[in-house]
C-alpha cells in the first residue's frame, strides 16, 4: 500500500502484522508527523484491512484496489509501478523504495538552532549559522533560504557543507521545485531527481548532480513568504521527508530575521529596516527606495508608534548623505520657550541659560538629514522661521546677526491631519507645501494584517537575546489574541508587550495571560466598576491611562510624561497610588 501525505514523500508499507499502529509518535509502526501521536490502528482481516481512528472510534474498510482518504492522509491499495507512487494532483515522484515506514527521521535540532539565532549579533550571521546547523544535522551538501519577492524570489543566504557562502545562489536551486513550493505552500521532497519526470531535466539539478532535495515553505498566516531548501548529491543516506515539519517550525523562527533582509536600495548595512509583508508596507519600501537618493522634502504621516522615525532613517540610509549621522528633534518634547534655541541655535547671552554660543539642530544637520518629529506641534513663530530657512537655506542663531549657509535634507513627521490644522489656522499652508514634496503614509498596525505576527516574532527574538531568555514561541491562543487586539500604541505597544510576555512566560510557549493585553476600550470607555466611589474610579482611570501611555512609549517614563503633559514626579505619583 502507498500512504500519501501532502507535503511529504509517499510511504510504501506492507501490512503484515495483525495490528499496525499509525501516528506521529516515533514508536508507531507507520510514523506520520502531521497526525496525532496515537492516531489510528489497522487490523488485518483476511485479504482486507480495517482502519480505526482511536479518538473517535470510527472504523473504515480498505478493500483491495481501493482508495481511502482520512484527515489529509491517503491510503491507496491500487497497483502502482515498482518504486513509483502517485501523490495528490497526479504528480509522480521517483524511486521511493528506500523511503519506508520503518525509516525514522532523527529530529532536527530546533532548540539549538533557536539558541544560535538568538546569540548572533547580526542578522546575516544568524542566518548563516542556521544553515550550518541544518547542513550538519541533515548531511545535505547545499542549503539556502529563499525569500519571495513580487512574484519571483531571491536567495539572500546560501551555504555549502564546508561552511562557505555560495555565489550566484539561485543557480544551486531547482527553480521549478522552489516555485512549486512557493505557489502551493506545501513542502516538496524528491528522493531521486534524475529519475523524476518533472525535475530530472532542470539544468541546475543536472549540473550540480543533486539527487535528493527537500524544500519546505515558510508561512505567516495563510501567506507563503519564503522557503528553506536542502539538496544532496547522493541517496545512500537521503534527506528525510519527515524533516519538513521541523523545517516549518524553524521557518517560523527565522522569518522575522529573513524579513529584515528586505533592505531598501542603497541601505547597505543599515540596521534601520522596514519589516512587513502587507501591501501597504511594500509601498512604503518602494517609495523609500524611489525617493531616498533625492533631496526632496518628505512628510511622513502616521499614528503614534507606527515607526515614522524608522522611515526617516531608512530615507537617510538610502541617500548620498548616509555617511553623516541623521539629526533628529521631537518638536512636542521641547518646551516652546526652548524650541527656538534647539532648532536654530543661540548666541551667548541671547536668553537666560544661553551661557555659550551653540548650534541648533538645523546647523548640525549640514550635509546630512534633519528629521523633525511631530512637526504639527510646532508653534506659529517657529513655523515662520523654519519656512525662511527652507527658502533661503541659511540659518541665523537666536541673538546673532550672522546667517550661516546650511545644506540639509528635511524629513518631517506628524500624527496630525495638517490640512485640518491649516483650515483651523494652526499651521501655515506655505510651510505645508514645502514639507510635503512627497508624502509617505505609514499604516497603523491594526491595518497590516498578519504583519503583527511577523513583528511579534521579531520582538520576541530580540527580547530573548536582550533578557537572556531561552527560546520561546507563541501559542496558537496567543497568536489569536495578538491578531484580535487593536494595538492603539502600534509597534511601540507590541514591542513592549513581547518584552513583558518573555519575562512572564513560565513555559516554552507564550500564552494570552503572559501578553496581558487590555480588552479593547477598557482604558477609555466603561467605568472601572459600577459601585466604585467617583474619587476612586477617577484615580483608577488616571492610573490606567498613564499605564497605557507608558506602553505606547516602551516604558520610557520621561517620554510618557511629556506626552501626557505632566512632570516626571507627577507620573511617579500616579503609578504609586
Amino acid at each position: 500500500m502507498v500512504i500519501s501525505v501532502p507535503g511529504a514523500a509517499p510511504i510504501r508499507h506492507a501490512f503484515r502484522k495483525v495490528v499496525t499502529t499509525i501516528g506521529a509518535d516515533e514508536s508507531a509502526d507507520v510514523c506520520i508527523g502531521t497526525v496525532s501521536r496515537q492516531w489510528a490502528i489497522v487490523k488485518r482481516q483476511g485479504e482486507g484491512l480495517e482502519l480505526r481512528l482511536l479518538e473517535s472510534g470510527e472504523t473504515h474498510r480498505l478493500p483491495i484496489g481501493g482508495v481511502l482518504e482520512l484527515e489529509g492522509v491517503r491510503f491507496d491499495r491500487r497497483a502502482a509501478p515498482s518504486g513509483v507512487a502517485v501523490l495528490e494532483g497526479g504528480q509522480v515522484v521517483g524511486d521511493v523504495a528506500s523511503v519506508t515506514s520503518a525509516t525514522k527521521a532523527v529530529r532536527l535540532p530546533v532548540d539549538r538552532i533557536a539558541l544560535r539565532l538568538g546569540d548572533a549579533e547580526r542578522v546575516d550571521d544568524a542566518l548563516r549559522g542556521l544553515l550550518d546547523e541544518l547542513l550538519a544535522a541533515t548531511g545535505a551538501d547545499r542549503g539556502a533560504l529563499v525569500l519571495r519577492d513580487r512574484g519571483a524570489y531571491s536567495v539572500p543566504v546560501a551555504r555549502d557543507a564546508s561552511g562557505e557562502d555560495l555565489a550566484q545562489a539561485e543557480e544551486l536551486l531547482s527553480d521549478t521545485l522552489v516555485r512549486d513550493v512557493l505557489e502551493t505552500g506545501e513542502a516538496a521532497f524528491v528522493h531521486d531527481a534524475p529519475q523524476h519526470e518533472r525535475y530530472a531535466e532542470i539544468p541546475s539539478v543536472a549540473s550540480l548532480e543533486l539527487r535528493t532535495m527537500l524544500c519546505a515553505p515558510m508561512t505567516l498566516g495563510g501567506q507563503v513568504l519564503g522557503a528553506i531548501f536542502l539538496g544532496k548529491r547522493h541517496t545512500r543516506t537521503p534527506l528525510h521527508p519527515g524533516w519538513s515539519d521541523d523545517l516549518r517550525a524553524i521557518g517560523s523562527m527565522v522569518l522575522p530575521l529573513l524579513a529584515q533582509l528586505r533592505r531598501h536600495a542603497g541601505g547597505g548595512d543599515s540596521e534601520f529596516l522596514l519589516v512587513g509583508e502587507h501591501p501597504s508596507m511594500q509601498e512604503v519600501r518602494r517609495l523609500v527606495q524611489k525617493v531616498g537618493p533625492s533631496d526632496l522634502s518628505v512628510l511622513v504621516l502616521g499614528d503614534t508608534g507606527t515607526g515614522k522615525e524608522m522611515v526617516a532613517r531608512a530615507l537617510h540610509a538610502a541617500s548620498p548623505r548616509r555617511d553623516r549621522p541623521m539629526v533628529a528633534l521631537n518638536c512636542s518634547a521641547v518646551p516652546e520657550s526652548l524650541l527656538g534655541g534647539e532648532l536654530f541655535g543661540a548666541k551667548k547671552g541671547a536668553y537666560t541659560g544661553a551661557v555659550a554660543d551653540r548650534a541648533g539642530v538645523i546647523e548640525r544637520a549640514d550635509g546630512s538629514t534633519l528629521f523633525l518629529d511631530e512637526v504639527g506641534d510646532m508653534p506659529a513663530a517657529m513655523q515662520a522661521m523654519l519656512l525662511r530657512v527652507l527658502e533661503d537655506r541659511k540659518v541665523t542663531r537666536l541673538g546673532d546677526g550672522e546667517a550661516r549657509s546650511v545644506d540639509f535634507r528635511l524629513v518631517a513627521a506628524t500624527h496630525k491631519d495638517l490640512h485640518a490644522e491649516v483650515e483651523a489656522g494652526r499651521f501655515r499652508q506655505d510651510l505645508l507645501f514645502r514639507l510635503q514634496e512627497l508624502t509617505i503614509d505609514v499604516p497603523s498596525l491594526c491595518e497590516r494584517g498578519d504583519d503583527v505576527l511577523l513583528l511579534a516574532s521579531l520582538f520576541l527574538r530580540r527580547a530573548e537575546k536582550e533578557l537572556g531568555m531561552p527560546p520561546l514561541r507563541l501559542s496558537p491562543a496567543a497568536e489569536r489574541a495578538i491578531l484580535g487586539h487593536r494595538w492603539p500604541g502600534n509597534v511601540r505597544e507590541l514591542r513592549a508587550a513581547m518584552r513583558r510576555a518573555a519575562l512572564l512566560c513560565e513555559g516554552e510557549a507564550i500564552t494570552p495571560d503572559d501578553l496581558r493585553l487590555a480588552p479593547v476600550g477598557t482604558r477609555s470607555s466603561a467605568p472601572p466598576a459600577p459601585d466604585l466611589p467617583l474619587a476612586e474610579a477617577r484615580e483608577k482611570f488616571v492610573r490606567d491611562y498613564v499605564l497605557a501611555a507608558l506602553a505606547r512609549h516602551e516604558d520610557n517614563r520621561e517620554a510618557a510624561a511629556v506626552a501626557l503633559g505632566i512632570s516626571l514626579r507627577t507620573l511617579y505619583r500616579y503609578l504609586e497610588d
